[in-house]
């Protein structure tokens, strides 16, 4: 295939249309306050930088939720640059600042100095010239106690992909035709030599459930994930010692149930977990025992360490929103290689219940009756348990009226999508400060009730003239059936979603 190349990195088709909670800085500041690390305020002004924003949904998000903060972002792809701009200017904001550059570029910007700086995936796919530039950028652009969250495709959990990747690339570069024709071409050329059985597919049976994975992915994201030309899965020691270069410190997961180790590390590795004397030495053993595919870090320049009072003083000022309503906890569940976790005995419930009207710190929480046994600490232990199943989450200690007249604009614009094929899978809530996962039907649906219209009836009408069909488990529906499968949708809405998205300042 004839390559277009920007620094080795695939130019043909933009990033897909996807939204990862883990960029939220309420989330991240949750991530560090649990380990005891002092994190930074999100209901004071700060400025954040996305490296590499793809479509720019979570700069968007969290710009409209947060008006109070300056929003950055480059990249280098004109496409993405441009959807990022038409979500802001549909929203009305003036506090997200977009650069379309390459990373080589960084200190030729007057940037200013960044409480956040964020990279979601790009570690894996750049080049060591790019990653020596965002390093340099970072040791120059970071705050004393600023944040960086850096994901990538981690090893051990990556080792029997590395060579399968390079063989799929190696049959990509030599097919001929579209992005797509090519990555099919791989992909098929991939099926033919699996039939031979090779003892390389036979000594990883892992394989087999990626190929089937990767099968079920448009070229898009495909074409982003394994077919640069820079590509590899990192050790997390060697992350942290690069990191450790420009003056960071590991801190914790935004994964946040990896940051429990219950929930992790099966209980034959607890001990052996137990006796290691630093971080690098317990994260480096934490991924060989679960086979660790794709990290979420969080590093620090300079970490405060909590002394114990401000830690339980924090943990008691922590304000959460209800994404859940309690009868919902009984089919909510957090499955890991370790554990099955479920929180839906009466505190759990009575937790969630608490939040029904809105948000409440977890002070005002303990405080009632039903609440009386749970102490500061154990209250916001559970909660931060419950933000990791998303039946929870991070919430603003105010809601200003600009956040929800942009909020608002922001959703109107997403939820005109929601049927087009096109759609965007969050909307921006005011009260959490960023952004919540919400499918396309939903989206109908809430579109419907913000027009006053039947929703039923508007979704389909919606489906029928973008000339898209719901699906259901990637199949699409037959014609006759669409109405049925979107009344038991709907009931399921107004069951589970309904209520949270009133809750969550999503409806006018």
């Amino acid at each position: 295939m004839t390559a277009n190349w920007t620094a080795g990195y695939r130019t043909e088709a933009p990033y897909p249309l996807r939204f990862h909670r883990e960029l939220n800085p309420r989330r991240l500041a949750l991530a560090m306050l649990a380990g005891g690390v002092a994190p930074p305020s999100c209901d004071q002004p700060y400025t954040y930088m996305e490296l590499g924003f793809g479509q720019g949904i979570s700069l968007a998000l969290l710009a409209a939720a947060n008006p109070q903060a300056q929003f950055y972002g480059v990249d280098f792809m004109a496409e993405h640059v441009e959807h990022a701009r038409g979500l802001g200017e549909a929203a009305g904001l003036n506090n997200v600042h977009l650069s379309q550059i390459s990373f080589t570029d960084l200190d030729k910007q007057k940037f200013p100095e960044f409480d956040f700086i964020v990279l979601h995936g790009v570690w894996s796919w750049v080049s060591a010239d790019l990653r020596a530039d965002v390093l340099k950028f970072i040791t120059a652009k970071l705050k004393p106690g600023g944040v960086v969250y850096v994901s990538y495709n981690a090893m051990p959990g990556w080792a029997a992909m590395e060579p399968l990747r390079e063989l799929l690339k190696l049959e990509f570069d030599r097919a001929e035709g579209s992005l797509e024709a090519c990555i099919k071409a791989a992909l098929r050329r991939v099926r033919e030599i699996e039939k031979a059985q090779p003892l390389f597919f036979r000594a990883n049976p892992t394989i087999e459930i990626r190929l089937g994975q990767m099968e079920s992915e448009g070229a898009a994201y495909l074409a982003h994930e394994y077919f640069n030309a820079e590509w590899k899965p990192w050790y997390f020691e060697d992350v942290a010692a690069d990191f450790d270069k420009a003056g960071l410190t590991f801190a914790a997961s935004a994964n946040l149930h990896d940051n429990v180790t219950d929930l992790t590390i099966r209980p034959e590795g607890r001990a052996l977990y137990a006796e290691m004397r630093t971080v690098l030495q317990r994260e480096t053993l934490k991924d060989y025992l679960i086979n660790k595919q794709f990290r979420r870090d969080i590093f620090v320049r300079g970490p405060r360490i909590l002394p114990d009072g401000e830690f339980v003083a924090l943990n008691a000022a922590a304000r959460f929103a209800a994404l859940m309503n309690p009868d919902d906890l009984n089919d909510a569940k957090l499955t890991t290689e370790a554990a099955a976790l479920k929180l839906n005995s009466p505190v759990h419930r009575a937790l969630v219940a608490g939040l029904a009207n809105g948000a409440r710190t977890v002070s005002e929480l303990v405080a009632e009756p039903a609440l009386a046994a749970l102490n500061t600490n154990a209250a916001f232990g559970t909660l931060f348990l419950l933000t990791a199943m998303n039946a929870v989450e991070p919430a603003a200690a105010e809601v200003s009226p600009l956040s929800i007249e942009r909020t608002q604009r922001l959703n109107q614009a997403i939820l005109q999508r929601a049927a087009t094929g096109n759609s965007i899978p969050a909307v921006a809530s005011p009260l959490t400060g960023a952004g919540i996962e919400l499918n396309a039907i939903d989206q109908l649906f809430l579109r419907a009730v913000m027009d006053s219209a039947e929703p039923v009836a508007a979704a389909a009408e919606a489906f029928k003239q973008s000339r898209q069909t719901p699906l259901r488990d990637g199949k699409p529906i037959a014609p006759g059936e669409v109405k049925k499968y979107l009344r038991e949708r709907h009931a399921l809405f107004v069951k589970s979603k309904l209520a949270a998205c009133k809750r969550l300042g999503m409806v006018g």
